[in-house]
């Protein structure tokens, strides 16, 4: 019967190992106008910006989804760390937060205004928003005994 116990206990203290140390959500820097837009000189800015802020943390696995704006959002963190990008599909949120709970390590993810706060609301059960002219906000999900918790931090310097 002991053996039994400890078996469980080392299962279920596993299993809150596998979840991610955190996931960072953000929303693309700013972006030109026009279909598939890249980045202004401020989102080139912010993007490096975000690319040091996110350094402590030390990320293993970067996401974004397949628009020139997101993963040049990610692109400087990407050389820094020497990694690639791997797109998602926005379309699927569902599918990726359960994909993104099962990691390990410190996950980036570059969304949209809509997709980004539509994901955090996956992950954390919590409301966000993110203003059409916003771009500075840092989302921060960590977690605790399976509990999600979310800080909101900003790149404005």
């Amino acid at each position: 019967m002991r053996t039994l116990f400890i078996i469980i206990a080392f299962l279920l203290s596993f299993s809150s190992i596998a979840m991610p140390e955190n996931i960072i959500l953000v929303r693309h820097a700013e972006k030109q106008k026009g279909v598939d837009p890249s980045l202004t000189q401020q989102g080139i800015k912010r993007a490096q910006i975000i690319a040091q802020m996110m350094l402590p943390y030390e990320p293993a696995k970067l996401y974004s989804t397949n628009y020139n704006r997101t993963k040049a959002t990610l692109a400087p963190l990407a050389d820094l760390i020497d990694t690639h990008i791997s797109l998602y599909d926005a379309g699927n949120l569902e599918a990726f937060a359960h994909m993104l709970k099962k990691q390990t390590g410190t996950i980036v993810v570059a969304g949209h205004s809509n997709t980004t706060p539509e994901l955090i609301k996956l992950l954390t059960d919590r409301d966000v928003s993110i203003a059409e002219d916003e771009f500075d906000k840092v989302f921060v999900v960590t977690f605790e005994e399976e509990a999600a918790k979310l800080t909101i931090n900003s790149s404005d310097q």
